[in-house]
């Protein structure tokens, strides 16, 4: 079955879209807690420490830095095994840069009144542990260096101020119709594919910080920054830990940008 993604920093409104949606199709719905508590039972990590890392604005600082993007890596290694299940809407704003691979997801971007941003931030200031609406923006931006609410991320983009939630729902719903959305076989192997990449990026995230990985019919293509100031030594240990784990039989590391961004699979 295909997959429905819906970002948006508008929470309550994505989130009764992606409700009906799920209902129609006969889907089973994931929201952001959904995950957070899956993950949390799967990996025996407390729940309130993998609720923190995606309301935490302070990622980027040197302080716990690496722990918190190891704990970010695993909720996207848990959404990208639930994805690979049959059927599901996921309602959320982690794990674009998985979904954006796959070409059965339906990427949907949901806009609506900027004056439900004003009430947002006042109920979290009334509640630390919620992102207001533009919190949740910032916090998409400083792990993935794009603006949420660029259109072009997405195959589909729907402004509540010109319909109703069952509308939004419907386009979706027709949308989904195309055969561009039906799985092939292609897209089930770039499924495989990306589950192991973040089983690597997991592995690696909390040693080496910045890293990206990309996977291709068992050859783990790594990059990091990490590479420059260990030299050969740093590189060779990553990939002899690498080839250890099932399924990998080659890696390549990545000093430089470039050739890594290079890599298409």
């Amino acid at each position: 079955m295909s997959i429905v993604a819906i970002v948006s920093k508008y929470a309550d409104e994505s989130s009764k879209i992606a409700e009906f949606t799920a209902l129609r199709l006969g889907y089973r719905l994931v929201t952001m807690d959904d995950l957070i508590k899956t993950a949390a039972k799967d990996y025996n990590i407390p729940e309130k420490d993998l609720a923190q890392v995606t309301r935490d604005l302070t990622l980027w600082q040197h302080l716990f830095r690496k722990k918190k993007l190891k704990l970010v890596s695993l909720l996207e290694h848990k959404l990208c095994e639930l994805m690979a299940d049959d059927g599901i809407v996921f309602c959320g704003y982690l794990g674009y840069p998985i979904f954006k691979e796959i070409s059965h997801a339906l990427k949907v971007l949901i806009l609506a009144d900027p004056q439900t941003g004003k009430s947002a931030a006042a109920d979290s200031a009334k509640q630390p542990d919620l992102l207001s609406n533009d919190g949740i923006a910032g916090w998409f931006e400083k792990i993935y260096q794009m603006d949420m609410e660029d259109p072009k991320l997405y195959d589909l983009t729907l402004n509540l101020l010109q319909m109703d939630i069952s509308e939004a729902g419907d386009i979706i719903i027709n949308t989904l119709k195309q055969k561009r959305f039906e799985p092939m076989t292609y897209s089930m192997n770039c499924m495989c594919n990306l589950e192991l990449a973040c089983q690597v990026k997991t592995s690696l995230v909390e040693r080496l910080g910045d890293v990206e990985v990309k996977s291709h019919d068992g050859t783990i293509y790594v990059y990091s920054k990490a590479f420059k100031k260990g030299g050969r030594k740093a590189a060779k240990e990553v990939k002899e830990d690498i080839m250890r784990m099932p399924g990998v039989n080659y890696v390549e590391v990545y000093r430089e940008r470039a050739p890594f961004d290079e890599i298409h699979i």
